[in-house]
């Protein structure tokens, strides 16, 4: 009785073992690599097979076949279970095996890994070189441009370039051959570097003392070697010494120091060329004579470049309102974003006040909230380039886009000779949809204005501009005639701010197309403190139309350069 029961017990899991091991076996061949965190594999109705892979682009074999590369849809694929494998360069192979079954389609969605080796860099000096208590060695390495704080890294496969930098040494490089699973000890040898000056650049050839902060500065940047010390002087046009200035000891590669057009005691200087003499020698590790070297550059000082903030929400730089015909100096721009509240011109409360409700006087502000974007920048002397986008999101879930630009050309600057009047000619063109005008004075269509500045004490201005637009229903120049609009405005113009007022009338002479507001009227305080190049505003203004008015506020920042 024992014998025949450990007999049958025996032969039970010997047959078990038998039929369930090939079972077992054809599982796990079937199954390869089916095991990386964010692989899924779900059915639903329909019928085929997706697959789809991260990242995509990956290619396909199916049964050895290739069928293309992910994410990859095959609706014909008959019922069955077929072996696949994905291949992308720079990543493992994925090999698996997925059941198609009638009536449902297989959605795969399969996690790539990156294919690594292992790399450990092996850095030391040159014979000869100085100890870390003179010369520290202290490399940075990067690898095809990313940046790594150990020698010991992981590598995706393929050829790879390594680069290391210290400040003082020359840089060594090393192109490696990285394989999966393998592992490399590159070995890079460091010598010391010979101290030398280069890149020596100005960021302002040309600059005005009197702008504001860094506007009325010019940084000298150049790049050194290896540790040292510097001085730069400045030398008006006669040759003289006007300005002289001990640098800070060189630490690292790149070097700054700025200069802002004054004496040794703080006056500004007139206007003309001079030069800028920076003198750098090395701190030798050795016994040997320091190094030695000289770069000079020349800047001018111009009173006439004037660096002023404008307001360019409407795609067009000036006031508010009125636009203005001063520009920035060649190479200079300033962006600006801005924010208002209220019940703005051309804003869902304005038109609904003005239009739809015969006794509100007020209309209900807070039914949206516009803001804008807006940059401009000088490409050339004279010209100036500007553009804007007007969002105008309504609580209600509707929204309004208002784009546009425009150029600008000055050819009388008041800054210039001795007349203090400017003059200037400009095109815009925008579209804003079938609203004809954006809260923030955008109009829709094509529009030529020519403003006009007089300048009194180099400190207010009057500004007069008419204009003539063209535009329709749809905010396509469709109308027969264009509209006149005439701008005007008062600006006072300080160091660290300027202040203004500006008004907007628009005359339409056929009657056709969507309102504009009879008269618009905005004030703006702009502020930028030195040192930074950072503009702060703060606006607001009113509007009137057959009775009916609106007021609105609004902030704004910025940078100018």
């Amino acid at each position: 009785m024992g014998r025949f029961s450990f007999s049958a017990f025996f032969s039970f899991w010997l047959l078990a073992l038998c039929l369930f091991f090939p079972s077992a076996l054809s599982y796990a061949q079937n199954n390869v690599d089916w095991t990386a965190p964010g692989d899924k594999i779900e059915e639903s109705e329909g019928r085929g097979l997706v697959i789809r892979s991260n990242p995509g682009a990956a290619k396909v074999y199916i049964d050895g076949i290739d069928r293309g590369y992910t994410p990859l849809s095959m609706e014909n694929i008959r019922p069955g279970r077929y072996g696949v494998r994905l291949q992308k360069d720079g990543y493992s192979d994925r090999v698996f095996r997925v059941s198609v079954r009638a009536g449902s389609v297989t959605n795969v969605s399969i996690e790539l890994q990156e294919a690594i080796g292992r790399v450990l860099l092996k850095i030391r000096p040159a014979e000869g070189s100085p100890g870390p208590e003179k010369l520290p060695l202290d490399p940075q390495i990067s690898v095809d441009g990313r940046s790594f704080s150990q020698p010991a890294m992981e590598l995706q496969v393929g050829f790879r370039n390594i680069l290391v930098r210290s400040f003082g040494w020359e840089d060594a490089s090393v192109t490696v051959y990285v394989e999966e699973g393998s592992y490399n000890e590159p070995e890079l040898i460091m010598k010391p570097a010979r101290f030398r000056v280069s890149g020596a650049s100005l960021s302002r050839p040309r600059f005005n003392p009197a702008n504001a902060g860094s506007l009325g500065a010019t940084s000298v940047n150049f790049s050194v070697t290896g540790p040292g010390k510097g001085s730069l002087a400045v030398f008006d046009p006669a040759g003289r010494i006007v300005f002289e200035r001990p640098l800070n000891s060189f630490e690292t590669w790149s070097q700054s120091t700025a200069w802002n057009g004054r004496d040794g005691q703080g006056e500004i200087q007139d206007d003309g060329i001079y030069t800028l003499v920076i003198k750098a020698a090395s701190i030798p590790w050795d016994d040997s004579e320091a190094l030695e070297e000289t770069v000079e550059l020349k800047t001018e000082i111009d009173s006439t470049s004037i660096i002023q903030p404008l307001g360019i929400s409407s795609g067009k730089s000036g006031l508010l309102f009125a636009p203005l015909p001063t520009l920035l100096p060649p190479g200079s721009f300033q962006i600006e974003g801005s924010l208002l509240a209220g019940s703005p011109p051309a804003s869902p409360a304005a038109q609904n006040g003005a239009a739809d409700s015969a006794d509100a006087v007020w209309p209900n502000p807070w039914t949206s909230l516009p803001f804008a974007v807006a940059f401009r920048f000088s490409p050339l002397d004279r010209l100036e380039v500007s553009a804007a986008l007007n969002v105008d999101p309504y609580f209600a879930g509707d929204t309004r886009t208002g784009f546009g630009g425009g150029v600008k050309w000055v050819f009388l600057n008041s800054h210039e000779g001795s007349l203090p009047l400017g003059a200037a000619a400009g095109i815009t063109g925008a579209w804003t949809g079938n609203t004809g005008l954006t809260p923030f004075g955008m109009a829709s269509g094509i529009e030529a204005y020519a403003p006009f500045k007089l300048d009194f004490f180099r400190v207010f201005s009057f500004v007069l501009s008419p204009a003539v637009l063209w535009t329709g229903d749809e905010g396509f120049p469709w109308d027969p005639a264009p509209r006149l609009l005439v701008s005007a405005g008062v600006m006072a113009q300080m160091t660290y701010f300027s202040a203004g007022l500006s008004v907007r009338q628009e005359f339409n002479f056929t009657g056709t197309g969507p309102w504009p507001p009879s008269i618009m009227a905005g004030g703006e305080l702009k502020f930028y403190p030195p040192p930074s190049s950072f503009v702060f505003s703060v606006m607001g203004g009113i509007w009137k139309r057959d009775g009916h008015f609106g007021g609105f506020g609004g902030l704004g920042i910025g940078m100018i350069h």
